[in-house]
C-alpha cells in the first residue's frame, strides 16, 4: 500500500520548507533509514531520512517552498504500485518543475531582448530534459522563451543549442544613457531560504506589533573591564569579546523585567525563567549581491560566566558560518541579541525586526566617542548606541521602559552584572 512522505517539521517555529535537493532519484527503491532530502529553512539544511521503504515518486519541485507536513512524495510497495501512481499522477519527474528553471534560470544576460513563445506544459510546469535544464542555466536562457521539440514538446539539448545559436547571431546592445528606462547589472534568483526569510519577515511585521526605541550608554568602563580580560587571554583561554557582556547585561535588565523574556504560544504569554539567547549571525553569502544570517540559540546564558559563554558563543557561531548547526541550536530563543557594531557607521542607531516568536530583540550598533557632561565636566567617552524592539501585543511601553534603564544602567555600570 502506498504511503505519504511529508514535509517535516525540524522546527517548533517551522511553517514551511523547500527541498533544495533530492538525495535519490525518481522511481528509486529507498530503505528506511536512507538520505532522502535536503530540507531547507531560512535558517539551516538538514538531509532528512526516510522513515519508511518502498519505490519512490516525486511530487515537490526543487526550491519550491510548502507547508509543513504537506505530501510531497509517495512511497510505492511495489514497482507496479509505483507506475500506476506515476501514470495517475502525470509526469511528475519533478526535476522538469517550472518552480526548478523559475528559480535557477533567471539569471538572463544584459541587453538580451525577451522573445516569448509557446511552450508545452503538464500542469503549468515546462517540460525539459536534466541536461537542457542545466545547459539553459550554463547559458542564461530562459526556458519558457524556448520551443521544445522532444516527445510531447519536452525541451532537449537540441532546443539549446538551437537557442545558443540564435543567440550568438544577436547584436549586442549597449546600454544607452540619459534615456528613461534601467540597465540591469544582474538578475539573481532568490534562493528558497531567501524566499522564506523574506515571508518570516513580512509575517513578522504583519503579526506583531513592533515597537522600536533607542539610546546611548556609555560604555568607557565596560570597555576598560572587557581589557582587563583580554589581557588575559592565556590565562582565560579566550579573548572574551563585547557581546558576551552585552549578553550578562540582558540577563541583568531581564532579572529586572522578566517579561522582555518571553514568547506567545496561541493566546498564551510564556515567560521563562531561563534565557535562551539567539544571536543573530552573517552567514558567508553564494555571490556578491547575496547575504545570509541566521541565529543560532545559545541555552541557559544566565547559568554561564563571562569565560565560558564567550567560549561557547564563539564556537556556535562558527559552525554557524561553517554550515554545521543542528535543528536543536535554532531552537527555543526566548530572546534575541542582533549586533552591527563594527558593520554600521559608529554612532548608527538600528531598530532591528523581531525574531518570529520572541517578544524582544536587543540591536546594539558601533560605538562613537563624543564629548559628553559627567559630573559636571566635559569629557570625552565612549558612547554605544543601542536599540529595543518589543512586541506591543505582549509588553506595554511601562515595562520596555525599565527594561531599557536597568540595561542601560548595567552597561554603564559593569559590576552590575557580575554581582
Amino acid at each position: 500500500m502506498a504511503t505519504d512522505f511529508l514535509m517535516p517539521k525540524l522546527a517548533m517555529a517551522m511553517n514551511e520548507g523547500i527541498v533544495s535537493e533530492w538525495l535519490v532519484e525518481e522511481g528509486q527503491y529507498v530503505n528506511a533509514g536512507e538520505p532522502i532530502a535536503s530540507v531547507e529553512t531560512e535558517k539551516v539544511s538538514y538531509d532528512v531520512e526516510s522513515a519508511e521503504a518502498g519505490y519512490f515518486h516525486i511530487l515537490l519541485p526543487i526550491g519550491e517552498a510548502t507547508p509543513v507536513e504537506s505530501v510531497i512524495g509517495i512511497f510505492a510497495d511495489s514497482e507496479e504500485e509505483y507506475q500506476t501512481i506515476k501514470n495517475s499522477l502525470g509526469d511528475a519527474s519533478v526535476q522538469d518543475i517550472e518552480s526548478d528553471q523559475k528559480q535557477q534560470v533567471e539569471a538572463v544576460a544584459v541587453g538580451t531582448p525577451a522573445k516569448p513563445v509557446a511552450v508545452n506544459t503538464i500542469s503549468g510546469r515546462i517540460k525539459s530534459s536534466p541536461l537542457a535544464r542545466k545547459m539553459a542555466l550554463d547559458n542564461s536562457l530562459r526556458l519558457n522563451e524556448i520551443d521544445g521539440t522532444g516527445p510531447g514538446g519536452r525541451i532537449v539539448k537540441k532546443d539549446i543549442l538551437d537557442a545558443v545559436e540564435r543567440q550568438s547571431q544577436q547584436p549586442k546592445q549597449s546600454p544607452v544613457y540619459g534615456t528613461l528606462g534601467a540597465v540591469e547589472l544582474a538578475r539573481i534568483p532568490m534562493s528558497g531560504a531567501r524566499q522564506i526569510i523574506a515571508q518570516r519577515m513580512r509575517t513578522t511585521i504583519d503579526t506583531a506589533a513592533q515597537v522600536s526605541s533607542s539610546w546611548e550608554s556609555d560604555v568607557t568602563n565596560l570597555l576598560s573591564l572587557r581589557q582587563k580580560y583580554a589581557n588575559k587571554l592565556e590565562q582565560l583561554g579566550t579573548k572574551v569579546s563585547v557581546n558576551a557582556f552585552l549578553i550578562k547585561a540582558i540577563c541583568y535588565a531581564i532579572k529586572q523585567v522578566p517579561v522582555a523574556n518571553s514568547r506567545l504560544e496561541g493566546n498564551e504569554l510564556v515567560v521563562y525563567e531561563n534565557v535562551n539567547m539567539g544571536i543573530a549571525v552573517a552567514i558567508p553569502a553564494k555571490n556578491k549581491y547575496d547575504s545570509g544570517l541566521i541565529v543560532p540559540v545559545i541555552k541557559n546564558v544566565e547559568r554561564m560566566g563571562l569565560v565560558q559563554l564567550d567560549i561557547v558563543m564563539k564556537g556556535i557561531i562558527q559552525r554557524a558560518k561553517n554550515g554545521e548547526l543542528s535543528v536543536d541550536d535554532i531552537s527555543d530563543s526566548t530572546i534575541t541579541l542582533s549586533s552591527t557594531a563594527g558593520i554600521a557607521p559608529p554612532g548608527m542607531k538600528t531598530g532591528p525586526i523581531l525574531n518570529l516568536g520572541n517578544t524582544a530583540i536587543v540591536g546594539p550598533s558601533t560605538p562613537i566617542e563624543r564629548p559628553i557632561v559627567n559630573s559636571g565636566e566635559i569629557v570625552v567617552r565612549t558612547m554605544l548606541p543601542m536599540s529595543f524592539t518589543f512586541d506591543h501585543r505582549l509588553m506595554d511601553g511601562e515595562p520596555a521602559a525599565r527594561f531599557m534603564s536597568a540595561l542601560h544602567d548595567c552597561l554603564e555600570e559593569p559590576g552590575l552584572m557580575l554581582a
